[in-house]
This record gives structure tokens, sequence and C-alpha cells, in this order.
């Protein structure tokens, strides 16, 4: 391999690949700009094996093909940190499908850290090192890259195998590896990145008083957004904010004049846009879309507030106990689900999304008994006072 830090000909491409196809496990990052666009524009790919990091400029490439390849193959696994992000940018650049992925952010929330921690803490933590900041915020659409933008980037990868054989002997030693393994599998479903249509139209609807009979338009309107977005390679927000897709649809207006009297819509959007959606509106009334997404209805049982409260200190206290990111062990969608629906039976603790699997293995009788009412919360007395739980007598 070269010794160069950044790849950027062909020639050079394919030399690392060819040798990064060699290796078990390598690590792996990039940088991209999504802020202004609707997919998010690929500036640098880093990768790191055992003759340490480099970084490739794909702007500079014609064929990355070598590197689908690479990303697809079942071996090398490849370490990312929060590898959402990463994995979904480079599966929509390349158009792939990625095997073998660790992602280290998750790992570390099965061995006590937070959920979300940044890979700077992690690698001060595990590693001893303090790696350089300063380009969080750098333009990396900008050639040529300087030599300290090139050190920050190659500083992400820099680190994550040595971090890749700690959590690995760690997750082994704690019987975590089954656990870990279960949750980030969904991490290479292609299913896991598509554009979640269903929870942009509930929270549209959540901005404005939108009746029932108008959520076929606002289907149609988000529908049709999107469309526009991604053509134009452009935020959704661009084209038009939630809560005023939200107001045109509680409106529903039939003439571009009735737009104007909406606070937030320039006159820009109504020459540029207001005849087609109004067509999108008119349509929607006479052709209501299909597939409407259902709006959640909460019929809940009483004593909602009560589980929550309840449900906070078991968390804290089953997150302490297990060593686990209590966002992880039950996500807040999880906790209201449970709070609004409490389960009365392990049939139906089984059928909320989430709570099957390795959750079920951890926390499942506790958690039952809990919600059943046969587990109690007592205040210890003596040297070490505080909250536990105690099996309610029949």
């Amino acid at each position: 391999m070269s010794n160069k830090t950044l790849v950027d000909t062909q020639e050079e491409l394919n030399r690392l690949i060819e040798n990064l196809k060699k290796e078990d496990v390598i690590a792996l990052d990039t940088e991209f700009h999504g802020e202004k666009r609707y997919w998010p524009e690929l500036f640098l790919i880093q990768f790191a094996g055992r003759n340490g990091p480099v970084a490739v400029d794909p702007l500079g490439i014609e064929d990355l093909s070598p590197i689908s390849e690479l990303l697809e193959a079942e071996v090398p696994i490849k370490v990312i940190h929060s590898a959402r992000n990463d994995i979904d940018v480079l599966m929509h650049h390349l158009d792939i499908v990625f095997s073998s992925v660790f992602d280290t952010q998750l790992a570390a929330a099965f061995l006590g850290y937070e959920l979300q921690i940044s890979l700077y803490n992690l690698v001060r933590t595990e590693c001893g090192k303090a790696p350089q900041k300063g380009h969080t915020l750098s333009d990396w659409s900008i050639r040529p890259l300087s030599n300290e933008q090139i050190e920050y980037a190659l500083n992400d990868v820099r680190y994550l195998l040595s971090i890749y054989r700690n959590q690995m002997k760690k997750l082994k030693s704690t019987g975590r590896l089954n656990w870990y393994t279960e949750q980030a599998e969904s991490l290479t479903f292609p299913s896991t990145y598509e554009i979640p249509l269903k929870k942009i139209f509930q929270r549209v609807r959540s901005t404005g008083k939108i009746s029932n009979s108008r959520l076929p338009v606002l289907w149609a309107l988000v529908q049709w957004r999107e469309k526009i977005a991604e053509k134009l390679n452009k935020p959704r927000n661009y084209i038009v904010r939630d809560h005023i897709l939200g107001a045109i649809t509680a409106m529903a207006p039939e003439k571009t004049s009735s737009l104007s009297r909406l606070r937030g819509i320039s006159s820009g959007f109504i020459n540029k846009w207001g005849s087609e959606m109004l067509a999108v509106i008119r349509e929607a009334r006479i052709n209501p879309p299909e597939n409407i997404p259902d709006i959640p209805k909460y019929h809940s049982k009483p004593g909602i507030s009560a589980r929550r409260d309840i449900l906070r200190i078991f968390l804290k206290q089953e997150s302490n106990r297990l060593g686990i990111s209590p966002a992880l062990l039950l996500s807040s969608d999880m906790m209201d689900a449970l709070a609004k629906h409490p389960p009365g039976s392990e049939e139906d603790f089984s059928t909320i999304p989430g709570l099957s699997g390795w959750r079920r293995e951890v926390l499942g009788d506790d958690l039952i008994s809990l919600l059943e009412g046969k587990l109690a919360l007592s205040l210890k007395q003596g040297r070490r006072p505080g909250l536990k739980f105690v099996k309610v007598e029949e």
C-alpha cells in the first residue's frame, strides 16, 4: 500500500482496495454535506487497516466500483462509529447493500456508555487519546483539501480498530455479544433507510388542526412535496415547511388568492408552486389517495402518568444494574406504548415492537410483574437507603 494519506487516482484506489480486501476487519468513515440537499453529497471516504488510515477523494476518481465490491463483501467486517448516516450516504451514492458492519457507538451503549456517545469521547476514554478538533464544520466540497482537514478526517478511523477489539472482548466476556448482534442486524437492511413518509405525515398532521376529512389531502401533499424535494435535490422544508403544509391542508384552498392569506407563504412560492399544489388538492378531493397512514388513536387504560413515573424509576435502576444505556434498554416509544397500553399477558408483551429478543430476556419477567402490579416500590433504610422494587405478596 502507498504511504500517501490521500488517494485521488484510479490506480491508487484499485491498489488500496486490493489490499483492504485481504483484511479481516477495516475501519470506515465518510465526510458529506446534507444540510441543503435532499440527498447528501459525498466528499471523502476514510479507511483504516493494518497499514494505517487513508482517505479517498471520490470527486477525483471516475470508477468507484472497487469500493462497492469491498463494502458489499462479507469480509472484511466494516467498523463504523454511529454507522447509520455513513451507510445511508454510501448506499445511495454507490447503489449498494452493505454486509458485515460493526457499530462502535451501538456496542458502547451495551457496555455502559450513553447511547449517543461521540467518537471523540469514546476515543478519549478507551484509547487515552484526544483527537484533533476544529474541522467539524469544514466545507469538504472545496479542493484542494488542507493537510489539517485530511488529518482530522483520518482521526475518525485511526482508533476504530483498537476500540473494536476492546469492545469485542468486553461483549464476549459479559455475554452480551448476541444482544449486540441482534440489535445491530437491521443496520444493513435497505428498509432501515427508506424515507419515513408515514412519520412525516403524522408529524405534519400534528402541526395544526387537521380534520380526518382532510387527511387524504394531507397525504397527497406530503407525497407531492417529497417528489419535488427529491427532484430538485433540496430539503423538504426548502419546498414548504411542515407547519405551512399543515395550514394549507386545513384550509384546502381552491384558488391561489386564498394561499396568499396564509402567513409564511411567499409570493415566490405561490408563483412557482401554487397552481400545481392546488391541482394536487383538487385531485385528492375527487380521487382520495390509497394507503393513507393511520393516525394513532389512544384509548388508553387509566393511570398513564403513574405508569410512566414507575417505568422511569424501573428503567433507571435496571440501567444501573446492567450497565446498559437506558435509551437503548427502553426507547421513549417503548415507554409510551407500555404506559398507554400495558400488556395484560406475556403474549401481549411480545407484540410491542422491540420488546422481544434480548430485551425480553433482560427485562421481561420483572417488567411484566411490574405492570401487573406484582412489584412494588419500597424505600430502603439503613446504611444504603434508597428505592427498591419488592414482590407484592398475594
